[in-house]
């Protein structure tokens, strides 16, 4: 039997939302990063939870499955491939573990979503010792002169994250 792994998938066209419920439907465990954001509307105060990171879907499922659900959404999707484009790129759970309990935290208040790539320059990589953060690890950059938590998913996303006293931080050696 195939182990199920995590992989990353771009969804095009605003169909979303109707290829995570199938995939929730046929069994697969998915996971879509949301923010909350408060907007005023009509004098009051909204809270909208919108895509952290634009048609950008993971889903845990065994490679067979995946690939036959592909082939029955071949328009409607893109899956990230390996380095060497030779098939869908597993993600580690580690990792995923990471990216899902950082996103999700306060529900998506904080972070930013930075893109696929980012320019990672020699930055320290820290673990968060308090606070709702307590447990991620990342690494510190300065964007728009602020310090910022970067978390990324290899390849697929990378988030930062904001407002993380000095105090909650130690160095990885």
């Amino acid at each position: 039997m195939d182990e199920a792994h995590w992989y990353a998938m771009r969804v095009f066209n605003n169909r979303i939302g109707r290829i995570k419920e199938e995939l929730d439907g046929l069994g697969a465990q998915t996971y879509m990063a949301l923010r909350t954001v408060d907007r005023i509307v009509d004098g009051k105060l909204v809270y909208e939870e919108v895509q952290l990171a634009p048609s950008l879907l993971f889903v845990r499922w065994t490679l067979p499955c995946l690939m036959a659900f592909k082939q029955r959404h071949f328009s409607d999707l893109m899956l990230y491939r390996d380095a060497a484009g030779s098939g869908p790129a597993p993600i580690r759970d580690e990792e995923m573990k990471l990216f899902i309990f950082v996103t999700s935290a306060d529900r998506g208040r904080n972070v930013s979503y930075l893109g696929e790539h980012f320019d990672f320059k020699v930055g320290e990589r820290v673990r968060v010792t308090d606070g709702i953060y307590k447990g991620a690890e990342g690494v510190i950059k300065r964007i728009k002169k602020d310090r910022k938590l970067l978390v990324s998913v290899e390849g697929v996303a990378v988030v930062a994250v904001s407002h993380i006293p000095q105090q909650y931080l130690e160095k990885i050696v």
